[in-house]
């Protein structure tokens, strides 16, 4: 027993022995050809696992090493270094400038590449690009950026403005997940859970080729974050901004008269009569001219600060065995409405422990918490902020709040309608180890928990409001409301790989296998009730204890266990071949249908690297074709955790007059239920010229075969429909990116372009069609838009009676609409039938981007940068009906580009007469979609770096000093006072949702930043 003691005690206390080995100590500068030193140069011995440092502001560096070790002194913008270290202790080297960038290394599923060497098509983002952009949630920091990858956002809203994801077009739709797969240093998350002062570098795996080795998760594409890891130096660094923010478009409106004018031409024209008389107008002006402020609803509705701060502090500690990265985030958002804002405190530790040169631990640890506060029902809000009668005050006598539009007051909301609170909180932990026993073989495993919290309290208050005399108009409400919910969610990864590499003669081979466990868990709990005496107090044991009171809860599990390996074989550098294989196993689907292969293969030739390109390689530096297939899958199908089966539901039946409980199966189940399979090829061209000019193409297309759909089953089984693997869709496209760095003396000069295209079509729906206004239909791209198609408006009721039969009482100046549908000729063409049905609506557009594209300018002149970025869409549709555009609808507000309207002295106007009741000019068509394509100023940055000189011997080791903007110009031909990216909506089905603008708008923000360092 003695014996073991001994042996346990050895084995704990050996790593850290090793921690005091004897080294020596390397010391130097690194600087250019001119003698400028090269701050942030990564030092690395050849061949270990992890880097020892980087250099300071001044250029300087120290570590540990042996004699006999290779140091790697590696930059971006400059050629690699390496160093033999040997008898001296002092080592200045010299980078050679090269802005090729041929030794940099991209992450990839469960482990790092060269560049150069990479046969898939993958995207890299990093720190320097999203430090220039400073962004709350980091998705929208990925907008415009990297081809191929398409960012919408409908919302500017605090702790509500993340971005939705789409790689290379969508996959899927009828409730199916299409976003990627994020792996936040090997462990799934959510990226805008992460501050984006932490992260080092982004990869987006965009073809089966990058992204198979991820299997079951990976149809949408994965994108990779690694974040900052310490170094064997001492730094502690501090960013931070603050400033205010200020809607992109509100919609304008019109004053009171003007309202009033209108809906007694709507009136006239549907009745022939006036509902204001002139004793209203009168009584109208008086009260504006006592108290202009109390008819302008849309100032007191954007009342709030808008104010902005954000605050980053890391440090750097190491002692050549021991490193760690902690760092501290706050961020702090104020609303544009009062009573609404978000908070976010980011913990992480980054710790890297290296008790020898062939074992390295990581030992990470963080915590996000995060607070939103918004008002009760905020949609409720935004939809009136455009839609508000101008001539009705906002409060009453005695400063009572006013009946507003049928007693829904939009300020009183925001004062006292209640609010909604939801906290999350995350912890994550990450263990990993990795062991080198030998020069060309890696063991590695990992351990990572993850535990959430999100608690959800939402109290909506009856308001009670009241007519110009004081008395009770009543409430919207019914009641007073408390929900509580809380969800608690629990993730369990855990990892083993290995991977040998070998070379011999001209001939590279490496191969990884490995495998993984993940596991999920949540429970959800929740209580409900209303009627509240005290309606201050927000307890559920305020409301009424009565049969009104309800309760809820529920839990949810699975498991997803995998094995995978990839192969990687090069000739000379020349010639290059990748296979990938995972094979997934999912508790999600039923044992049968359990397991699935993903494969991948792909190959490359860099045809810079032959014999007869010697001659060009000063003009050609790099030059590559690839070419990839595979199949990835996506398991995150359906509403539910197994979709394979459904929920018995409780009930009850009436037997002799009495009710017996009782539990039934209203929906099939169907066993057969698969993963949603996607097929993906490609071929891409990388190229650098001339030392300056990256190029890169790709053309991929891509099959997605599975997307559930509910088919028709005969009424006889008496039970609702079941999902099955039904639908096919199609996403074919190409995109490009080009960028040219140089450096003039002083002056650095970097230009970017990229641009992607991208056609999507449902290739099968057996049959089916599903959805009225935004469309699923065979031939067409997914989330199009259905209506009838518009002709023009009718100037007469000859007009009138020689057309087709259409909606309600026709008058000149409705819309009218093509008689496209009704019998057929031998032509097999069709032949109007004088009426417009249903079947006269056809696709009119669609609300997916064709192009998506991004320029961006960076410049730099001594310690002055300036930095631009334009982001816009191209060939895309939006909607909106109702009372956002079609004027005099549910007596709503009067917009000014809505007073072109058809009277018969203004015959050739661009809307319809104006109509209270019309039926006809409200129906889904083209005549109310706009090109939804736009070019957006996303983010403008001028800064200046306080010379060296200035800060004279102190410890500091820069300042920089920054205004920023965002969101500054938009470009487009949409709806005035509507954004165009206002179909994204990210809690609706499929992501899209048309025809209503109640959301929060997007906002333009204004920010002066410091980055700090010493």
């Amino acid at each position: 027993m003695k014996k073991q003691l001994h042996l346990i005690f050895l084995l704990c206390v050996l790593p850290f022995g090793m921690l005091w080995a004897q080294q020596k100590n390397i010391s130097g500068k690194v600087t250019t050809e001119d003698g400028v030193p090269i701050p942030g140069v990564t030092i690395s011995i050849k061949g270990h696992l992890n880097a020892l440092t980087q250099t300071d502001g001044e250029g300087t560096y120290s570590v540990e090493a042996n004699t006999g070790d290779i140091l790697l002194f590696a930059s971006m913008g400059y050629a690699n270094a390496e160093r033999t270290v040997g008898d001296q202790n002092t080592m200045n080297v010299i980078l050679q400038d090269d802005q090729t960038n041929l030794d940099e290394v991209v992450v990839v599923g469960y482990g790092t590449q060269k560049k150069v060497n990479l046969t898939g098509a993958v995207s890299t983002v990093s720190a320097e690009q999203l430090e220039k952009r400073p962004v709350v949630s980091t998705s929208n920091a990925l907008q415009g950026i990297a081809p191929g990858v398409t960012v919408t956002s409908q919302s500017g809203a605090p702790g509500g403005d993340a971005g939705q994801i789409r790689i290379r077009g969508i996959n899927s739709f009828g409730g199916s997940d299409s976003q990627p797969l994020v792996m936040i240093d090997g462990v799934a998350g959510s990226m805008d859970n992460i501050d984006a002062n932490l992260i080092e570098s982004i990869s987006i795996l965009k073809d089966a080729a990058s992204a198979a080795i991820y299997g079951s998760r990976a149809a949408n594409g994965v994108i990779l974050i690694t974040t900052k890891r310490g170094k064997d130096q001492f730094g502690v660094t501090y960013r931070g901004y603050t400033g205010w923010q200020e809607a992109t478009f509100i919609p304008e409106v019109t004053d009171g008269n003007t309202f009033m004018k209108v809906f007694n031409d709507a009136n006239m024209n549907d009745n022939g009569s006036v509902i204001y008389s002139e004793k209203d107008f009168e009584d109208f002006n008086r009260l504006y001219a006592e108290n202009p402020d109390n008819f302008d609803w849309q100032k007191a509705i954007l009342n709030g600060s808008g104010f902005t701060h954000n605050h980053f502090v890391s440090m750097n500690a190491g002692a050549g065995k021991i490193r760690v990265a902690p760092s501290l985030g706050y961020v702090s958002q104020d609303g544009l409405i009062n009573n609404t804002g978000f908070k976010r405190y980011t913990f992480r530790n980054n710790m890297d422990i290296n008790p020898s040169d062939k074992f390295n631990i990581r030992f990470d640890l963080s915590a996000i918490n995060t607070n939103r506060l918004q008002i009760a029902n905020e949609g409720t809000v935004w939809n009136y902020l455009g839609r508000m009668p101008t001539n009705i005050p906002i409060r009453v006598a005695n400063g009572l709040w006013s009946e507003g539009w049928v007693k829904n007051n939009p300020v009183a909301f925001i004062e006292d309608g209640g609010n909604r609170k939801v906290n999350n909180l995350e912890l994550i932990g990450n263990l990993s180890i990795n062991y080198k026993p030998f020069d060309w073989l890696s063991i590695s495993g990992m351990a990572a928990p993850r535990y959430r919290t999100r608690n959800i309290h939402d109290f909506s208050k009856a308001v009670m409001t009241y007519y110009e005399d004081g008395n009770e108009a009543g409430t919207a409400a019914p009641s007073t409301e408390l929900t509580e919910s809380a969800y608690r969610y629990f993730n369990g990864s855990y990892l083993f790989q290995t991977t040998a590499q070998k070379s011999f003669n001209d001939h590279n081979l490496t191969l990884m296998v490995g495998a993984s466990r993940e596991t999920y868990d949540e429970k959800y709990l929740m209580g409900y009730r209303r009627d509240f005496t005290y309606d201050t107090y927000e307890v559920l044991n305020a409301g009424a204890n009565t049969e009104t009171k309800d309760n809820a809860g529920n839990q949810f599990q699975w498991l997803l266990v995998s094995t995978f390996g990839r192969f990687n074989y090069d000739y000379k550098g020349r010639y290059l071949l990748e296979a990938n294989l995972r094979y997934d196993g999912s508790s999600r689907f039923s044992k049968a249908n359990r397991w699935a292969a993903f494969p991948s293969f792909s190959a490359g030739w860099r045809i810079s690297e032959e014999p007869f390109m010697e001659n060009l390689r000063s003009q050609i530096n790099q030059l590559k074709i690839r070419g990839s297939w595979g199949k990835l899958g996506n398991q995150n199908i359906g509403t539910t955790y197994q979709p394979y089966i459904e929920t018995l539901e409780l009930d009850g039946i009436s037997l002799g007059g009495v009710v017996n409980q009782m539990i039934g199966l209203n929906t099939m189940a169907n066993p057969n239920l698969l993963w949603e399979e996607t097929t993906m090829s490609g071929l891409g061209l990388d190229a650098t010229l001339f030392n300056h000019f990256t190029f890169t193409f790709d053309w991929y297309k891509k099959h997605t075969d599975g997307i559930l759909l509910k088919l028709y089953i005969p009424e006889l089984h008496g039970k609702a429909k079941p999902f099955q693997n039904a639908a096919k869709v199609q996403n074919q496209g190409w995109e490009a990116s080009l960028r040219y760095d140089n450096q003039f003396g002083d002056l650095k000069l970097g230009i970017g372009a990229n641009i992607s295209d991208v056609k999507n079509k449902i290739l099968d729906m057996n049959g089916m069609v599903d959805g009225t206004l935004l469309r699923q239909q065979e031939g067409y791209a997914i989330n199009s838009i259905f209506g009838y198609q518009s002709d023009g408006l009718y100037q007469s009721q000859e007009e009138i009676d020689n057309g087709p039969t259409q909606f309600g009482a026709l008058k000149p100046g409705d819309i009218r609409y093509k008689d496209i549908a009704g019998d057929f000729d031998e032509a097999g063409n069709a032949i109007p039938d004088g009426r417009i049905t249903d079947a006269d609506k056809v696709i009119i557009g669609s609300t997916m981007p064709r192009y998506t594209y991004g320029f961006n300018l960076d410049l730099g002149y001594k310690g002055v940068r300036l930095s631009a970025f334009l982001q816009g869409v191209a060939k895309a549709d939006g909607y909106l009906n109702s009372h956002y555009v079609i004027p005099a609808v549910s007596s709503s507000a009067i917009k000014p580009w809505q007073l072109d309207y058809w009277t018969e002295e203004n015959r050739d106007a661009s809307l319809p007469r104006v109509s209270i009741t019309s039926t006809n000019n409200t129906q889904n068509s083209d005549f109310w979609m706009r090109s939804a394509a736009y070019l957006r100023l996303k983010n403008l940055q001028l800064g200046y770096e306080i010379p060296k000189s200035w800060l004279g011997n102190s410890k500091i080791g820069g300042i920089f000093i920054y205004a920023n903007g965002q969101n500054l110009f938009t470009k487009t031909n949409f709806y005035e006072g509507y954004d165009p990216e206002i179909n994204y909506n990210a809690g609706a089905n499929d992501g899209v949702s048309l025809g209503a603008g109640n959301f929060y708008p997007q906002v333009k923000v204004y920010t002066f930043g410091l980055d700090f360092k010493f």
